[in-house]
């Protein structure tokens, strides 16, 4: 590929380096759903008993979902030191598609991209309602 084509690519980062980015988010994302599995379990306290049924299910994806983000995260820096840090891969298209604007501000930063100093307080992302 000539060094014109390569520049139209944008951000490339190396496969490795990004799995590895990749899995620090996952444990990131993990960490979060632990303190919400805690907070949950304190609200749990307050909720009268005849009701603390209906609320023992989303605890326990909740739980589920800290399991897989954990394995998956496991995985992929598992994968992560298995590649060569001599295969690369643009990035920058696939950061683009990231919505939350804290998020890929760290990944870009975490790659070898500029910091846009995107924090989470700030426009790290819409606020969703479902």
């Amino acid at each position: 590929m000539s060094l014109a084509a390569k520049a139209d690519l944008g951000l490339e980062a190396s496969v490795a380096s990004t799995l590895d980015v990749l899995a620090w988010e996952m444990e990131l994302a993990s960490a979060r759903c632990m303190l919400l599995d805690a907070t949950i379990g304190e609200m749990m306290k307050a909720i009268p008993e005849e009701r603390r049924e209906d609320f023992v299910e989303s605890m326990h994806t909740v739980d589920l979902l800290c399991q897989q983000l954990t394995s998956l995260s496991a995985f992929t820096r598992n994968l992560s030191g298995a590649v060569s840090e001599e295969v690369s891969a643009p990035v920058e298209g696939a950061l683009g598609e990231i919505t939350l604007g804290a998020l890929a501000d760290r990944m870009a930063t975490a790659l070898g991209g500029a910091c846009k100093g995107v924090d989470e307080r700030d426009s790290a992302g819409e606020f969703d309602l479902f």
